[in-house]
């Protein structure tokens, strides 16, 4: 009788332990500051460094080109592009399917309620989980953008870095 009880125990802390340890705790709480219309709800689910430095990345590949010598942006235009870019509103509008990219103005008419389009969520790896939205019904790779979340620490996940395509 105690072995049994001793398993029930131990099956019950190992079922908690991977509740704590997934990622659908996590994405229930940022769905619900997404739904709650309050973009600073948002915060603390961001990794703003990580996420300024991959838009500085992405800005810097995008519009740096040794094709167009014209278009290169200095290190200071560039830090504002991601500055302008990493909000919680970006992350609200593109939770809504709205197409955003660094360096693009916001678009002028915010829709209302979710996105009308596909999103897909999963595991890239043990440490990385992606929500891909779609920008429209056809599921394409070059027709969504990404939002990867990173393990911080055990039992915490952070928004850290987007994903674009490139197409225009």
């Amino acid at each position: 009788m105690k072995w049994f009880l001793a398993l029930i125990v131990l099956c019950a802390a190992g079922l908690a332990g991977w509740y704590g340890y997934c990622v659908n705790p996590f994405l229930d709480q940022f769905q619900a500051a997404v739904d709650g219309g309050k973009p600073e709800a948002l915060q603390p689910f961001m990794d703003i460094p990580s996420l300024k430095k991959n838009v500085s990345d992405y800005a810097k590949l995008r519009y740096n080109r040794t094709d167009n010598p014209s278009a290169n942006l200095s290190p200071d235009q560039i830090q504002a592009i991601a500055d302008s870019f990493v909000t919680p509103d970006t992350v609200v509008l593109m939770m809504k399917g709205v197409r955003m990219e660094p360096g693009s103005p916001p678009p002028d008419k915010v829709p209302e309620g979710p996105s009308p389009f596909p999103i897909d969520r999963h595991y890239e790896s043990t440490e990385v989980y992606a929500i891909d939205i779609y920008l429209s019904q056809v599921q394409t790779p070059d027709n969504k953008m990404s939002l990867l979340f990173q393990r911080n620490g055990w039992f915490d996940w952070k928004l850290a870095a987007f994903r674009f395509s490139w197409g225009g």
